[in-house]
């Protein structure tokens, strides 16, 4: 089956053989920083999607595994429909939406608290990377929001081709938005995040 394939040839280990290490970034990130370096570019690295039928907890635990804290929510055909995030499900939105409608808080379903697509903001790739770490901070306090997605194309051609999270900012810079309206927001994300504790 592989004789038409030429081996290649094979050393045995020296007795100093080590590993190499990647070398750490010399570039330190800070607000003048190209935006890019702290999108999740899809194109790059998959999303990781959970249809929007899955229960709360499963998606928590699909985040857990998959070291994110943000899902890009998917119907039964596999269309984009919304976003959901960790704040969404250990925060009150979840035990608020089993309190009104009079089920326990572990029936309460993706489609139930997620932020639908016709909700979202988000921001040209183009316009994404000419842009600074700066600017998307400012951009994101002044809309308030934790995510932004990142989208190429217009109208039926308009495709989600990344993200900026909240998080990645706070973990990365050290440092939270200095927006009073938004401070609370903020707080509350870090509690989920590194406390990993619900929000009150």
């Amino acid at each position: 089956m592989f004789k038409k394939y030429r081996k290649i040839a094979v050393k045995n280990l020296s007795e100093h053989c080590g590993l190499i290490h990647p070398k750490a970034s010399v570039d330190k990130i800070d607000l003048n920083s190209n935006a890019m370096s702290l999108q999740v570019d899809f194109t790059k690295k998959p999303a990781i999607t959970v249809n929007q039928s899955a229960s709360v907890d499963d998606a928590l635990n699909l985040m857990k595994l998959s070291g994110v804290r943000t899902l890009m929510i998917i119907d039964s055909k596999n269309d984009f429909v919304g976003v959901i995030t960790a704040m969404d499900i250990m925060g009150r939105k979840s035990m608020a939406y089993a309190n009104e409608a009079g089920i326990p808080r572990s029936d309460v379903l993706v489609k139930n608290i997620m932020l639908p697509k016709n909700k979202l903001k988000a921001v040209d790739k183009d316009e994404s990377a000419h842009s600074t770490v700066g600017g998307i901070m400012h951009t994101l306090s002044a809309l308030h929001e934790q995510h932004m997605l990142v989208v190429t194309g217009e109208g039926l051609d308009m495709e989600v081709c990344g993200l900026y999270s909240a998080s990645d900012f706070i973990r990365e810079l050290g440092i939270t938005f200095d927006t009073s309206s938004i401070s609370h927001t903020f707080s509350d994300l870090k509690r989920v995040i590194y406390e990993h504790k619900e929000v009150p």
